[in-house]
């Protein structure tokens, strides 16, 4: 491993900044010292993110799916009639921001809104024929993606690495 933290990258590599991610660039005499950013985990898992998400967002672009939209759709599947507020509680995110997503899935006939039958002042959430449909069009990618990740991984190391970084989300839940 080099000091930009990647294995890949060659000697005399520049780094170029792409949106909040740092990314290897064509090479040029000029370098980028990333100073001790490569020894943080927090550095790492994020750089880790990044590569998932651009990857599963090339795959993934004809689809017209953001990875978070992927997760509503599995977690609509699992649990048909979850309310938006349960879902703002599970990913702890702002309301408006939820309310926006959801009004894309909705506005894409991916998903359906009704008002709780207990409670009017919540909806209740359910996923649609063609939102089904898609998301085992992206299950399938993200599965073949996961299998790339495994590819790299020694036996046992996929489960510890989902343990640790289970451990590592616990310690900052509050």
């Amino acid at each position: 491993m080099n000091r930009f933290g990647n294995a890949r990258m060659k000697s005399g590599t520049r780094a170029t900044k792409r949106g909040n991610d740092i990314s290897p660039s064509a090479p040029n005499d000029q370098s980028v010292d990333f100073g001790p950013l490569p020894n943080y985990l927090g550095y790492q898992i994020r750089q880790a993110q990044a590569a998932i998400f651009r990857d599963l967002a090339a795959s993934t672009d004809h689809l017209e799916v953001t990875p978070g939209e992927f997760s509503l759709l599995s977690l609509l599947e699992t649990n048909p009639g979850i309310s938006q507020v349960d879902i703002v509680q599970v990913y702890k995110l702002d309301k408006s921001t939820l309310s926006l997503a959801i009004s894309r899935l909705i506005k894409r006939k991916l998903v359906r809104r009704t008002r709780d039958r207990e409670d009017e002042r919540y909806y209740a959430l359910w996923l649609d024929r063609p939102g089904r449909q898609l998301l085992q069009r992206v299950r399938a990618r993200v599965e073949a993606q996961e299998r790339t990740m495994d590819s790299v991984l020694r036996r046992g190391e996929r489960e510890h690495m989902l343990d640790m970084l289970r451990r590592i989300s616990g310690v900052f839940e509050s």
